[in-house]
């Protein structure tokens, strides 16, 4: 009992709960401009984006139940954190992995449309499911465990393995999503791959994100494995997802604004140079005059199409 310390469990359980706390503050205010912004998105994005929400709000009562447990049921005796774990521990296990794999699953399916070859895709896809499996093998593993400390020495492996795989997931995915948004820039228009630009960036902003939380709780959870700093930041792990979702949807916003100044800009350009009077006369009526007209347009017309395909494509986005 004499090396029971309250600030590497009690304490920093109650952080990370009041961490997420806010986080899921923040995934409300998110869900709520998404629906704001984009009433016209299609129904299974909007579905989606309600599943992840709801798992998020039933994951918070989750883990402050589990916190409520220790801190107050338990008063007094720390050595019920080394017994059987709360039912709602194992609840808040299985929807932190239901989330994480959702918005994997999100981002894999970008990866789906922009890839011509089926192959990341399909890797990203392999990882997701691996990762699904793993979690759901922890969480019946957890309804059955006696105590927690037998359980995360007993299973550590299986603990590592899924983690590894989610940073590994979330790394496949950016990088692949970044190889293939750099390879359409260099198929559209000027102002299109400005905007591509910020896709890109936000990209690897959020897959550093989520892969390096996941790599510092991985740490923690092999270097400290008899406190809970790794829960502290476990709690969190399912609120850096959401919000990665929720935020890459409502960027849309930004990058619409961007769309429809160059679309602007472009159509403001053309509209002067109509209107322009030569400062010499017309040329004669001749044959190389009308090729040079129709080259014109038709360049004009494949910039415009390239915009529109990207669009299409971005409806991912």
């Amino acid at each position: 009992m004499a090396a029971f310390n309250p600030d590497s469990t009690y304490g920093a359980l109650l952080v990370g709960v009041i961490l997420s706390a806010v986080l899921f503050g923040i995934s409300c205010t998110q869900a709520y401009m998404y629906h704001a912004r984009f009433p016209t998105d299609p129904r299974r994005l909007k579905v989606l984006v309600g599943v992840v929400w709801a798992c998020e709000a039933a994951h918070l009562g989750l883990v402050s139940h589990t916190l409520y447990t220790w801190l107050v049921t338990d008063y007094g005796h720390p050595e019920r954190l080394l017994g059987r774990p709360p039912v709602s521990l194992t609840g808040f296990i299985v929807l932190t992995v239901f989330v994480s794999v959702i918005v994997q699953g999100f981002f894999s399916y970008r990866i789906h449309v922009l890839s011509k070859s089926r192959v990341m895709a399909y890797l990203t896809y392999l990882i997701t499911a691996v990762r699904l499996g793993l979690g759901l093998t922890i969480f019946a593993l957890a309804l059955q465990a006696d105590t927690l400390a037998a359980f995360s020495v007993q299973f550590d492996w299986l603990l590592l393995t899924m983690w590894s795989l989610t940073a590994a997931g979330d790394i496949v995915i950016t990088l692949s999503l970044v190889y293939l948004l750099w390879v359409q820039r260099g198929k559209v228009h000027k102002e299109t791959g400005a905007f591509l630009d910020r896709i890109i960036k936000w990209t690897i902003e959020t897959g550093v994100a989520t892969s390096t939380f996941t790599t510092v709780m991985l740490i923690c959870f092999h270097t400290m494995p008899h406190n809970f700093v790794w829960m502290g930041l476990f709690v969190m792990e399912a609120r850096m997802f959401a919000n990665s979702l929720f935020a890459s949807l409502n960027s849309r916003t930004v990058l619409r604004d961007l769309r429809q100044n160059a679309s602007g800009s472009r159509s403001h350009s053309d509209h002067a140079m109509s209107n322009m009077t030569p400062p010499y006369p017309p040329p004669p009526f001749n044959a190389q005059g009308i090729t040079i007209a129709v080259r014109t347009d038709f360049e004009v017309e494949q910039d415009r199409d390239s915009d529109r395909g990207m669009e299409t494509k971005g409806t991912a986005w």
